[in-house]
């Protein structure tokens, strides 16, 4: 991976994706995707289990490598064969936050000091500074009463709310939300995705990949279909969820709506 010297200009997307192989023991898991993911917008990334969705999200944020094509972060590009240098993945990572669907919280640290954890050990923020943020977020979220409770302490959905808040805390240009709804009961999900929904008026580029066809008609902007490692339809949500042109969308989403 490398760096240019200059920033993407406003109307050029955040996230660009050309010919992104990635292959595990011989199978393609990502097949030649490219995709042009735009500034403050949400995308919602769907299709089967097994179709590269988490992989791809995982490739964005540098945390796997890919073995084909280029995907290019702001200032940032990763190709085959790149040396990652550490200082280049912690700037990525800077940029895109990650929210995963197990929360992964400190068990041992309450609420606040999950979301004040990174700032002060990765960007040296003073221990004052970050847990003065870490309120902040938590508000943000709707949590601002439960700052000094422990993840044992908190709902599911109350959890991933943190787990938010502890991504926002480095002050990321995109979020990266892995299936983060998927263990919640279902009215704990609305709890999460109305965050996501008041995140993505703020002006924050969400791109997760989620089954709640209903959040991604209501609150993309692009639904990106993904099914054996290929991008088999893309566009806004009344074409693709209301209108899908293909028939493997057709019987992916007659399947999951039944």
């Amino acid at each position: 991976m490398s760096n240019v010297s200059q920033t993407p200009a406003p109307h050029e997307p955040l996230v660009e994706l050309t010919d992104v192989v990635k292959r595990y023991h011989g199978r393609a898991i990502l097949d030649g995707v490219s995709a042009r993911l735009g500034r403050g917008e949400i995308t919602a990334l769907i299709g089967p289990s097994g179709g590269g969705k988490s992989t791809l999200l995982r490739s964005i944020n540098g945390l796997n490598t890919i073995d084909g094509g280029e995907i290019r972060v702001g200032p940032h590009r990763f190709r085959p064969g790149d040396a990652a240098s550490a200082d280049t993945l912690r700037a990525v990572r800077r940029m895109v936050g990650m929210v995963f669907q197990d929360f992964q919280l400190f068990p041992h640290l309450t609420a606040l000091g999950n979301v004040a954890e990174a700032p002060q050990q990765v960007a040296g923020k003073s221990a004052s500074e970050a847990r003065a943020r870490a309120r902040e977020l938590l508000g943000r979220v709707g949590l601002g009463e439960r700052c000094d409770h422990y993840p044992s302490q908190l709902s599911g959905g109350q959890k991933q709310r943190v787990a938010i808040a502890r991504a926002l805390a480095m002050d990321p240009q995109v979020l990266l939300c892995d299936e983060i709804t998927s263990a919640l009961d279902p009215e704990l999900k609305h709890e999460v995705l109305d965050v996501l929904e008041e995140l993505r008026n703020e002006g924050l580029t969400l791109i997760m990949v989620t089954h709640e066809i209903g959040f991604a008609r209501r609150a993309a902007d692009r639904v990106v279909v993904l099914a054996e490692g290929k991008i088999v339809e893309e566009g806004p949500p009344e074409q693709v969820i209301d209108n899908p042109q293909t028939e493997r969308t057709q019987r992916f989403l007659k399947n999951v709506l039944g």
